[in-house]
């Protein structure tokens, strides 16, 4: 009897053990299934609100040093929303890939996974050079002061560096662990990686301000120039070598990614615009950050979704989406009308807590439903008919789709909350 119970129980741990550690399968994608959509987002979505409300309170934290560094915080925007794009889009094919078959253990001899990892290293190092040069240029234009160039160049240099590094790993280990266990990576990889870029980039960055300005004035000059040196050569390579993967992935998301820098830039521009409603009203501005992420996450999710769905041939992405892509809409506005309740009751628990000013609890939870569906709205079309246009010029959207409808998102939800919160009070 006790040998039996031992042979039994020695089964189990053996499945266990291969239901763990077992090479990942081809398994079913996810798109229209309603379920499992939320089953698996919900609580990733969750994580990732949590984490942006994280990166709102260590903002508020240091923003009585913001004065004594001009421009930073036009950077801020852009570097929180820059680590997302490159990674969420990098989790995404990644995710599609395994779906696929064309990436599969062992990882350390996939050249395909290689030359991915290459494309987002290039990516981080040539927008953060891009990112600076685009708030010097925004700066300049609206007649705003500025940290010089080159120090401004080195800080989003070496915070694309230190996160990107950190970033890496945690998108690798999330959707290979996430397929590996049976779950559905589309679902889960683009709330969680921006979770974690959300949580490391704003501390990263305050790090690298205090690291470049703890420099000499010509040891900066001469690092600032130096991080332009290898992030031109690093593209160069990257356009001119012979990695088909990595040269396709870098010529068909860098200009996409400049877009993106330039809409992240001009999101922060418009709160500045409308500053003065969002300090009278602190509980609102927490939303702001949250309510781009999770508009961004729910377009993420969609995006890889239908890409993997095409590629597998279980949608036809015409220009009337199906039936499969029609309940998957339904799944993220039932997602969105789960989500934002809850964040609205959280700022305004959090606000009373913080000492931050509030409009009520009542209107609090108006603007952040009423803001928060609308930004769904907009990010589930703008998600889906991106992903038509790329799929029918033959651009493979998990390399610009995400970046996009993210930094779309930094606009459409800054502006919806504003005018919903404008309406409301």
């Amino acid at each position: 009897m006790l040998r039996g119970r031992w042979k039994s129980a020695s089964q189990w741990l053996r499945c266990a053990y291969e239901g763990l550690f077992a090479a990942p399968h081809r398994q079913d994608i996810t798109l229209g299934n309603v379920p499992r959509i939320l089953r698996q987002s919900f609580f990733a979505l969750l994580i990732c609100a949590a984490a942006d409300t994280f990166a709102g309170f260590t903002i508020a934290e240091m923003a009585g040093i913001l004065p004594l560094y001009p421009g930073l915080i036009l950077l801020i925007p852009g570097v929180m929303g820059m680590r997302g794009n490159i990674f969420g889009s990098f989790g995404a094919m990644l995710g599609t890939n395994l779906h696929t078959g064309e990436i599969a253990p062992p990882y350390h001899s996939s050249r395909a996974l290689h030359q991915q990892v290459g494309g987002a290293a290039v990516r981080t190092m040539a927008m953060s050079l891009v990112l600076a040069l685009v708030v010097k240029a925004l700066a300049l234009s609206v007649g705003m002061e500025t940290i010089g160039i080159h120090r401004l160049i080195l800080i989003s240099v070496l915070t694309g560096i230190l996160s990107g590094g950190i970033l890496l790993v945690i998108t690798i280990l999330i959707t290979t662990e996430s397929f590996r266990r049976g779950w559905d990576p589309d679902n889960i990889s683009v709330p969680l990686i921006t979770a974690a870029g959300d949580l490391l980039t704003v501390p990263i960055l305050f790090i690298s301000v205090l690291a470049v300005f703890g420099m000499g004035d010509l040891l900066a000059r001469v690092a600032g120039f130096g991080a332009i040196a290898i992030s031109v050569a690093y593209v160069a390579y990257a356009l001119a070598g012979g990695d088909t993967i990595l040269s396709r992935i870098t010529r068909q998301s860098l200009p996409v990614l400049i877009v993106c820098a330039i809409l992240s830039t001009m999101a922060g521009t418009f709160m500045g615009i409308h500053l003065e409603v969002l300090t009278s009203y602190t509980a609102v501005l927490m939303l702001i950050p949250v309510v781009n992420a999770e508009g961004g996450n729910l377009g993420g999710i969609l995006s890889s979704q239908l890409t993997s769905a095409y590629h597998l041939g279980a949608t036809s992405m015409e220009r009337r989406p199906d039936q499969p892509a029609r309940r998957s809409f339904l799944s993220l506005i039932m997602l969105s009308m789960l989500l934002f309740p809850i964040l609205g009751l959280a700022a305004h628990l959090i606000s009373g807590w913080a000492g931050l000013v509030s409009p009520g609890m009542g209107k609090l939870l108006a603007i952040s439903i009423l803001g928060g569906l609308i930004a769904t709205l907009l990010s589930i079309l703008a998600t889906y008919y991106l992903t038509y246009i790329f799929l029918k010029v033959g651009v493979d959207p998990d390399n610009v789709v995400i970046p996009i409808i993210t930094s779309m998102m930094d606009v459409f939800g800054t502006t919806c909350l504003i005018l919903v919160t404008l309406a409301v009070l």
